[in-house]
């Protein structure tokens, strides 16, 4: 029997001028799972929430979301998104209140009880002005204005970037609690360890190509160090190699059997992955 899933991509590609950013994306993103989309600076992330998120259009490819399969995510179905950019943009002059009401408007599931909730949950005041909140209380503001109309797919990309260690637990947190609600969280991420904190799946891009995608309790089990007096044999793929041996990645079980293997971190081997040669 098939997983159902709340999103998924087939064949997505997207190019600036000759230069290809998403090369045939595959995304598997299961119904109420928190899919952590990890890749370095450049590798196509945010690019690929746009399409997502219909602001921008695949070259090639299509989107499946909720079931209903698109070339390009139309305004009705972005409605049942709760999306989370990178920078606010906010009339700063609001006060949070009437942000929220100006907001709603749009929503028509809108619930005003549950942001005022949210708000006092992640002590975001109500009665200040937008453009007097720090930038951690904006994004989690984001939050919950991106909640308040109950989306079953959160899309929030890069939602912990530079706010401070207390907010990123909070947001962690309350994302959590979402997926306990039904929803279904996809971010992207630089840190694993947010991955491994509140993530079910992981999907590792490099270079605009999914390299690994599934649970992240099954990742770890494809990476191996190997020491540096062990040749890496041919059906194993070299990651990263210094001083010390070389990263590899393979089957779990081929990587078993290799003599001297030891494991490594998540944050090491998805380290090596990113650092991998152009091929």
């Amino acid at each position: 029997m098939s997983e159902e899933l709340q999103l998924s991509t087939e064949g997505l590609n997207r190019s600036f001028g000759r230069h290809a950013v998403i090369r045939g994306l595959d995304l598997r993103v299961p119904t109420g799972t928190v899919y952590g989309f990890l890749g370095r600076n450049g590798a196509g992330k945010t690019t690929t929430i746009r399409m997502i998120m219909g602001i921008l259009s695949p070259d090639r490819g299509t989107l499946t979301l909720g079931g209903k399969t698109v070339r390009r995510t139309s305004p009705r179905l972005r409605a049942s998104i709760g999306y989370v950019s990178q920078q606010q943009h906010f009339y700063p002059w609001m006060r949070v209140r009437m942000l929220g009401r100006f907001v709603g408007a749009f929503y028509p599931t809108w619930d005003r009880a549950r942001f005022a909730d949210l708000c006092d949950r992640l002590a975001v005041p109500q009665q200040q002005r937008v453009g007097e909140l720090s930038g951690g209380t904006r994004m989690k503001l984001a939050l919950a204005l991106a909640m308040a109309h109950r989306p079953p797919l959160l899309v929030l990309d890069e939602p912990t970037a530079g706010v401070d260690p207390v907010t990123r637990r909070e947001i962690l947190d309350l994302l959590a609690t979402a997926r306990e609600e039904g929803a279904t969280i996809f971010f992207s991420t630089h840190q694993i360890s947010e991955v491994e904190a509140i993530g079910d799946q992981v999907g590792i891009l490099h270079e605009g190509q999914m390299f690994w995608q599934g649970p992240v309790g099954d990742f770890g089990g494809h990476v191996r160090k190997l020491p540096a007096s062990v040749a890496v044999p041919d059906d194993v793929r070299a990651l990263h190699a210094d001083r010390d041996g070389t990263v590899v990645w393979g089957a779990p079980s081929r990587l078993a059997a290799l003599p001297g293997a030891q494991p490594v971190s998540l944050e090491t081997a998805f380290v090596a992955i990113a650092r991998q040669d152009r091929r």
